[in-house]
């Protein structure tokens, strides 16, 4: 690693004027070049669960919990051998909309990939608390297969908008996301731009995106006694409040 730079006295992100102007660190709500747009942003790290009632575990005796390992991993366990197990975030809090960015990262893997297991994570409609599979941005690693794929379901019609973003493994973290710049959908792969979705469009049915509120998902669907887990997830938003 080489010398950081030592900013003493921090970094400001907004005018000297505004109530954080004077502020060290960067303002945590706001991209004030743009009046009115503000940014929201979800990670976690799992270092620590948090408030739990603040996720949904589906599956009957499903659970997830923290589990031993550098940096911070959460473990998905299905409560049977073929019980499609998921865990997501209680509140929808996210929202595509043209013009606006959009970013989501997440490091995860499967114990096994190789057989009828169904591993999917990303974005999916949900409404106090119910999740909804007719609008949904998923990675997905379809049974019978080990490509990682990108499906965009949008009012019960999913198209795979980008087909091998990597290959999973056994046992083997994936580290995968998309940057939806305003225009173009960017998927990533171990940092590197595997595919652009180009002219994107967002809307409530017949376009390339849902514009359905949604939160973060992850989930295994396994065939004996498979386990994910989890390493960060990030997702951020610009919006206007």
């Amino acid at each position: 690693m080489g010398y950081p730079t030592n900013l003493t006295y921090g970094v400001a992100t907004v005018p000297q004027q505004q109530p954080l102007g004077m502020y060290p660190l960067p303002d945590p709500f706001h991209t004030s070049s743009d009046s009115g747009l503000d940014v929201y942003t979800y990670s976690n790290d799992y270092t620590d669960l948090g408030n739990v009632a603040s996720r949904v575990i589906t599956g009957a005796s499903s659970t997830f919990a923290l589990t031993d390992g550098i940096g911070g991993f959460g473990l998905l366990t299905p409560g049977g051998t073929t019980t499609a197990t998921t865990c997501y975030r209680y509140a929808a809090s996210f929202q595509f909309a043209a013009g606006q960015k959009f970013w989501y990262l997440n490091r995860i893997k499967a114990s096994a990939v190789s057989g009828n297991q169904i591993v999917q994570f990303g974005l999916i409609k949900s409404s106090g608390g119910t999740s909804s599979t007719t609008d949904s941005l998923l990675f997905v690693k379809a049974a019978g297969s080990t490509s990682l794929n990108l499906v965009s379901t949008v009012n019960g019609t999913a198209t795979t908008l980008v087909t091998g973003v990597t290959t999973m493994a056994d046992n083997t973290f994936v580290d995968v996301g998309f940057y939806y710049n305003g225009t173009d959908l960017l998927v990533y792969s171990s940092d590197a731009l595997v595919a652009r979705v180009p002219a994107v469009t967002i809307g409530a049915s017949g376009t390339n995106l849902t514009n359905a509120l949604m939160t973060t998902l992850f989930g295994i669907t396994p065939v004996a006694t498979e386990t994910m887990t989890i390493d960060y997830e990030f997702a951020a938003m610009e919006t206007t409040r």
